[in-house]
């Protein structure tokens, strides 16, 4: 019998289908949707010309494997550098290249059933200023704003795009208190994304009114079902694949959910 697991629509792969493909690639957003993904989410740093690119880390090492970070080079110079992950992947994906913000379009828009989380990333915010970056990123997610959510640890940011009426928003909280802030309040979020290990255990959350809550970092299965059972609406997890479990003796996979 087939182990009861969860169901894609309480899973949101983390930078794509992280565990097997070098992360915030095309390839890795690719590879979750064509697992099923139905929420995916995606960081997005700006280059010199303050121009938005799927990565994550400001510094190019570990993405890359080179020395330097993204503010030092032009979108354009940065796409034709590697994003490959060498230190966890080895030289297997050298030829997949660092991906514009624009690779997502088409992907979403072949996908219609197909959520989108988009981080703006807080380091970019002091080389090029925040309604830069929202003008650059709502210029492209235009085709499918309805298929994405921005959301930030920055919370002007997300008041910011709140206020541009971007279709839907969501805080990525700092510390679990913020909650209760009026900038958090202010901007109305749809979801709320939470690091689980700040969660207070003695929240009950079931008995909270606010915004789904979407706990990050979430790669053990059983922590899963707690965080679930307690009132969490969503785990985003670098490992999807092993949150879900597949047919066997062509049996359709039992699927976990509340």
């Amino acid at each position: 019998m087939s182990d009861v697991r969860f169901s894609l629509d309480k899973l949101v792969a983390h930078r794509g289908l992280q565990l097997n493909y070098p992360e915030n690639t095309a390839l890795s957003l690719a590879k979750a949707v064509e697992f099923g993904a139905l929420f995916i989410e995606l960081d997005i740093q700006f280059s010199s010309d303050c121009l938005p690119i799927i990565y994550h880390d400001a510094d190019l090492q570990r993405v890359s494997g080179q020395s330097g970070n993204i503010f030092q080079y032009s979108r354009q110079e940065l796409l034709k550098l590697p994003a490959f992950e060498p230190e966890r992947l080895g030289q297997r994906f050298k030829s997949e290249r660092i991906a514009p913000l624009e690779a997502i379009v088409n992907l979403l828009k072949n996908n219609p059933q197909v959520t989108a989380f988009v981080e703006l990333k807080e380091e970019s915010i002091a080389h090029c200023g925040r309604e830069t970056m929202l003008a650059e990123v709502e210029a492209v997610l235009e085709p499918v704003k309805h298929q994405t959510v921005i959301i930030s640890y920055d919370y002007l940011l997300v008041l910011r795009a709140r206020e541009h009426h971007w279709p839907k928003v969501g805080v990525v909280l700092k510390q679990w208190h913020d909650i209760e802030s009026d900038i958090v309040k202010n901007t109305n979020s749809d979801f709320i994304f939470v690091d689980h290990e700040i969660i207070p255990e003695t929240i009950e959350l079931n008995a909270l009114t606010m915004a789904p809550l979407v706990a990050y970092e979430v790669d053990n299965i059983q922590l899963g079902q707690q965080l679930i059972a307690r009132g969490v609406s969503m785990l985003e997890t670098y490992k999807l694949e092993s949150f879900v479990t597949e047919k066997t003796d062509g049996e359709e996979a039992k699927l976990f959910s509340t």
